[in-house]
Order: C-alpha cells, then sequence, then structure tokens
C-alpha cells in the first residue's frame, strides 16, 4: 500500500461524505430525517467506490496482476484514512456548525418512540433512562468519534474485502 494513494482516495471518500451531510443539511434541514439512515449508509457505499476504483489501477499498473494482500491493503489504507476524516469531520466540522441540537434531537425522537411502545411505566422509564445515559456520553468528542469509527468502518472493510477478492490475481 501506499501512502499516497490511501490519502488521495481516503480523502475524496471522506470528502464525498461530508458533502453529504452539507446537501442533507439543506435539502431535509439535517441528517435525521425519515430514510436519513439507509440515505447515508448508501453514500458511504457509493464513497467507497474509491477502494475499488483504486485497487483496480493498482492492477492495471502491475502487468502480472495483484495479489489478494495487496488489494486488501490498498483498500485498508483508503478505508482508515476515510475514517478518520469521517469521525473527525462528523465530531468536529458538521456537529457543531451545522447541527450543535443534533444529540437533544435525536433523544426527544428516541423517548417519542419508547413513549409509544406498549410497555409499563417502569420499562419506559428505564428504556428513557438509558437513553438519556448514552446521550450524555455521546456528547462527549471522544465518545462520538469512537462512535462514528464503529458506523463506516465495518462498511470500508467490507468494500476493502470484496474489492480484493474480485480483483486479485487469478491463478
Amino acid at each position: 500500500m501506499k501512502t499516497k494513494t490511501a490519502i488521495k482516495y481516503g480523502s475524496i471518500t471522506g470528502l464525498v461524505i461530508m458533502v453529504s451531510w452539507v446537501v442533507s443539511f439543506f435539502i431535509w434541514g439535517g441528517v435525521h430525517f425519515p430514510g436519513g439512515e439507509l440515505f447515508g449508509y448508501a453514500v458511504m457505499l457509493l464513497a467507497f467506490s474509491t477502494v475499488f476504483i483504486a485497487v483496480r489501477n493498482k492492477k492495471l499498473a502491475t502487468e502480472g496482476g495483484i495479489s489478494f494482500k495487496e488489494g486488501f491493503t490498498t483498500g485498508l489504507g483508503i478505508v482508515v484514512v476515510a475514517t478518520l476524516i469521517y469521525s473527525l469531520g462528523w465530531t468536529f466540522v458538521y456537529m457543531p456548525n451545522f447541527e450543535p441540537d443534533f444529540v437533544d434531537r435525536y433523544e426527544t425522537l428516541q423517548i417519542e418512540r419508547v413513549n409509544l411502545q406498549d410497555i409499563s411505566e417502569q420499562e419506559k422509564s428505564s428504556q428513557i433512562s438509558e437513553i438519556r445515559n448514552f446521550n450524555e456520553s455521546y456528547r462527549k468528542p471522544y465518545i462520538m468519534a469512537a462512535f462514528n469509527v464503529l458506523e463506516i468502518f465495518p462498511v470500508g472493510l467490507l468494500v476493502a474485502l470484496i474489492s480484493a477478492l474480485i480483483l486479485k490475481r487469478k491463478r
């Protein structure tokens, strides 16, 4: 894996995702609109097409093709860079500048969903307490950044694995 390739394609991936946040903010008022989660993961998959492109370009540049390991490490480098951009961008750019009340709005939505459930008041109270405790933790930048890594990294890892499998040298 070349660091230059990881930075180039990882930056493109991260920036595509960050642009999607801003676009969704101006179109739907934020990232939590009906279908927003599906939209977010679809954008991640589309943005991670850079992994496939980079691995394919590396394969074409070498006459003998590339091994699974070479393809996977190239893809993994891109995923790591994109994950860092995604996590830091969400935590320190998007949230404070576009949706500083995100956690409060999301908490309200979660509590509304609990209150609509056909469960005892004690169970509702317990779930609401868990929601509030989690969201209080999520407000801490290092916790938020960690959850963002867990959100995007598995998607990119899957794309890197599939790309390496598809493009590896045939024996």
